[in-house]
């Protein structure tokens, strides 16, 4: 049994197969076999993967007769991997030489279920060199931690990777825990990452660059978004709601763990946000039979409640909250000259904010809407205030 088995989805990736299978045969770590999938490529991609696996029997090709997905290829590939900790790697991308004699080393040592660590990404082409530039995960080196520290810690940090190739992991957890990508669907990663993390028991966070992304034309990162982009992330996203109970019974009296969550929820609803407000056409025509219910509500209140500033049929207004949405809101608003009277804020210390007075509900103009700039979760405390106060005139909105 090899100690790594290294899992290698293909699919049309000639131009870049060689370069990253040559980059797992240069590892100082050489105890490990590359599992790869042929997705049905349509260039020479099994062509050069049957090469390899004709010198080096450490290699095994599989195919698939019709193309499936990274996903599908993914799970296969894992069915077939024999090694005690298995790493995924895209076809088009490449590691560092000591990766896996750092990862096994660190995973052996502290017995760990998963480990993660730094990206760096480079580009072939010029035009492609912004996306390059783009700053990735950085982490500190950590100790061991279980599942929820491990999501507290992300969330705290910023620095929740969302890449898959970011992990090596212990074959018997996933195996144990049935941990698998969802099939027939783009941005698999996000919700499988999620569930990696939150149920595992020993997790570890390493400040070392291992991974090389490759941006290139024609891949998820850079390719046109469509209908097929907002369907993954949306069941990527319900993924993790559907794992709340489980989670909830084995940490939910941990310190830390509920202010995570709610901050994973957060983020999750602010990115459905964005994606409504520079998809809305599309969204609309979409089922919601593969959301869970939880997320396909929060999605239906954003597509309802959603109003783009500059489409607001109003001079003026008051804004709810003091916070990073009532700042969001400030802004936006004013680059389209709408007048903001005043800010109600629960908070009675206060006597402005941002140069705005605070006003009390009672004092009102009832002529002039209500915009309520606040997270999901102060917004029904704003509602039943203005409520009591008769204000009808109430407008959500997302900045």
């Amino acid at each position: 049994m090899p100690e790594v088995s290294v899992l290698i989805p293909a699919y049309n990736v000639e131009p870049y197969i060689e370069d990253c299978i040559n980059s797992v045969l240069g590892q100082t770590l050489q105890d490990f076999e590359i599992v790869c999938i042929d997705d049905a490529s349509t260039d020479g991609t099994l062509q050069i993967l049957k090469r390899f696996e004709a010198t080096d029997s450490r290699i095994k090709v599989y195919t698939h007769e019709v193309n499936k997905g990274q996903a599908s290829g993914r799970n296969d590939a894992l069915d077939k991997a024999s090694g005690r900790y298995v790493y995924m790697l895209d076809a088009d991308d490449r590691i560092v030489r000591d990766a896996l004699e750092v990862l096994y080393e660190a995973c052996v040592k502290d017995d760990l279920d998963i480990i993660g660590f730094e990206t760096e990404n480079f580009a072939d082409e010029q035009v492609f060199q912004k996306n390059a530039d783009i700053k990735t995960i950085s982490y500190t080196d950590t100790e061991v931690m279980n599942g929820r520290r491990a999501l507290q810690y992300c969330m705290e940090t910023e620095s929740f990777s969302l890449s898959t190739p970011t992990f090596m992991m212990k074959r018997d957890y996933l195996v144990q825990k049935n941990i698998r990508f969802i099939e027939g669907i783009l941005h698999e990663d996000v919700g499988y990452i999620f569930e990696l993390i939150t149920r595992a028991d020993r997790v570890r966070f390493i400040d070392r660059v291992l991974f090389q992304r490759r941006i290139r034309a024609n891949s998820t990162m850079t390719r046109g978004f469509t209908d097929k982009n907002i369907e993954g992330y949306i069941r990527s996203f319900s993924r993790s709601f559907d794992l709340e109970p489980e989670l909830s019974q084995y940490f939910g009296s941990e310190p830390g763990f509920e202010t995570a969550m709610r901050k994973w929820q957060r983020d999750i609803f602010g990115r459905l946000n964005q994606l409504y407000t520079a998809h809305a056409d599309t969204i609309s025509r979409m089922p919601g039979g593969s959301l869970s219910e939880e997320v396909r509500r929060a999605f239906e209140m954003v597509k309802l409640s959603h109003y783009r500033v500059d489409k607001l049929p109003i001079k003026e207004c008051y804004l709810c909250g003091t916070g990073q949405y009532t700042e969001r809101a400030i802004e936006a608003l004013g680059a389209q000259d709408i007048i903001i009277r005043g800010i109600i804020s629960l908070d009675k210390d206060r006597s402005s904010f941002r140069g705005f007075p605070i006003v009390e509900v009672s004092e009102l103009c009832q002529d002039i809407p209500v915009i309520l700039s606040v997270s999901k979760y102060s917004a029904e405390e704003y509602r039943q205030a203005l409520k009591a106060e008769g204000v009808a005139d109430l407008m959500e909105m997302s900045f």
